[in-house]
């Protein structure tokens, strides 16, 4: 609801900073991305933007949306000593607690799950959404929209000591049957399987523990980042509505576009490791332009020639499709 008051915010009062109300953008990264893409499928912010970017998220990502906020908040409450047995005197007593508080209670969510965030409370979120997608075209396929990732997105899933000598394949085993058993119901035993097979190069002889590492960021990468975008991208640009489907309007089927990146490149003189490649977030550097300014805080500040033309490329890349679609 924050973000939805923000652009309501927008839509009264960018004109009289020389805004355009009927041009706007939004955009995001991570959970932020998630973020941008459930506020396309709410009915709550239909009118109130235009164009999307989604770096590296998706509303279809397994952590995207709280699935059981609920008991965790009982959790939190109970470890506040507020009251659960009414909904109002908890919140009123949750609000009451210093953050410092709150931020000392131990919670957590399963591997690739999240305990707090968005939910589907029937009204910003109305629905599941892969139902919202595939169901309300006049929300979805309103906007323009330009999705993209990078190489490893699972990159700080590991240890700053697995990053440099590797896991062995006990550690592997345990990350993913952790990860089939939080995203699957049925069928675990061979879609474990079937990912290590897929994801293990074995034309190794002989594996090495930094190419098990390897094979297991690009596999959870795609399991939690990669493929719930891809297929975002997929029902966004190819919607499944024949013109005999009962859902069908012509007014809502507006020729909206569709653009998929993939940003690969990994600064040189950059924070982290060269092994695996551009890792999850690599591209702000460059779409905020830290390239072309003497420093820039939170990003490296030793760039070559090529990366400062890459950052002007990157921004002229985002701001013409914000500008134009």
């Amino acid at each position: 609801m924050d973000q939805v008051a923000a652009l309501h915010w927008i839509q009264d009062n960018i004109a009289e900073f020389g805004g355009d109300p009927y041009n706007v953008t939004v955009f995001g990264q991570g959970h932020g991305a998630a973020c941008i893409n459930l506020l396309m499928l709410s009915p709550m912010a239909k009118g109130l933007f235009h164009r999307a970017i989604m770096q590296s998220g998706s509303a279809l990502c397994p952590w995207a949306v709280a699935k059981d906020a609920i008991s965790h908040t009982q959790i939190l409450a109970q470890s506040l000593n507020c009251s659960t047995q009414d909904s109002m005197v908890l919140i009123e007593c949750l609000r009451k607690r210093r953050l410092e508080e709150i931020m000392s209670v131990d919670i957590s969510a399963p591997d690739h799950l999240s305990a707090f965030g968005p939910t589907i409370d029937g009204i910003v979120l109305p629905h599941d959404p892969i139902y919202l997608m595939e169901t309300k075209p006049d929300l979805f396929l309103r906007y323009d929209l330009m999705l993209g990732t990078t190489k490893a997105e699972s990159y700080f899933a590991f240890s700053a000591l697995e990053e440099v000598v590797g896991i062995d394949t006990y550690r592997r085993d345990k990350i993913l049957r952790t990860l089939v058993r939080n995203l699957y119901t049925r069928h675990l035993q061979q879609i474990f399987l079937t990912v290590v097979n897929e994801y293990m190069d074995w034309s190794i002889p002989h594996l090495h523990l930094t190419d098990i590492l390897k094979g297991t960021v690009e596999a959870l990468s795609d399991a939690t980042i990669t493929s719930p975008l891809i297929k975002t991208g997929m029902f966004h640009s190819n919607p499944n509505f024949p013109v005999n489907n009962p859902l069908y309007n012509p007014v809502f089927f507006m020729p909206t576009k569709t653009y998929f990146y993939v940003f690969g490149h990994q600064t040189e003189e950059g924070d982290y490791s060269t092994r695996l490649g551009c890792i999850s977030g690599e591209e702000l550097t460059y779409v905020f332009g830290a390239p072309l300014v003497t420093s820039l805080a939170h990003f490296p500040n030793n760039f070559t020639a090529e990366e400062v033309s890459l950052a002007e490329v990157t921004m002229m890349y985002w701001t013409s499709f914000a500008k134009f679609g």
